[in-house]
């Protein structure tokens, strides 16, 4: 993971929701450049943000026994803007786990309004047998969870 668009993992039950924030700063590097006097983050990097909290819910949910990517995004409604000063709460459900992969859905939403709605985030996997390989995703995962984890 190059970039990551949340700062905490609030919280997370496996096989069902994961909650977490990120706090939208002038100094973010994406803000400078991106629509000059009026900074907002833009809707695709949102759209990363819940579905990074999406792929970790699912990668937990898999006792951190796969190896994950995002294979397709469907019906994804923007709904608002989020600005510097503000926080986002990003949140994932777990839809449908199946054979080598999930279907999960996120919202992203700026005081209690939803700023975007993903209906549908397909990711595919494949196993992690090496029990080190698991160990390295499951410490990535605490590293990178804010402590929740």
């Amino acid at each position: 993971m190059r970039f990551l668009f949340y700062d905490d993992i609030v919280s997370m039950t496996p096989g069902k929701h994961a909650l977490a924030t990120k706090a939208i700063s002038i100094g973010d590097e994406f803000l400078p450049s991106h629509y000059d006097r009026k900074p907002v983050m833009p809707s695709t990097l949102v759209l990363e943000a819940v579905t990074q909290v999406a792929g970790w819910l699912y990668i937990v949910t898999s006792n951190f026994a796969i190896s994950t990517v995002l294979g397709l995004v469907e019906s994804v409604h923007i709904l608002g803007d989020a600005r510097p000063g503000q926080t986002l709460e990003l949140e994932a459900w777990m839809q449908f786990h199946h054979r080598e992969g999930a279907t999960l859905r996120g919202v992203a939403r700026v005081n209690g309004s939803e700023i975007l709605r993903a209906e549908r985030l397909v990711f595919a996997s494949r196993p992690l047998t090496d029990p080190a390989r698991i160990a390295e995703s499951k410490e990535f995962f605490r590293y990178l969870g804010g402590g929740q984890a």
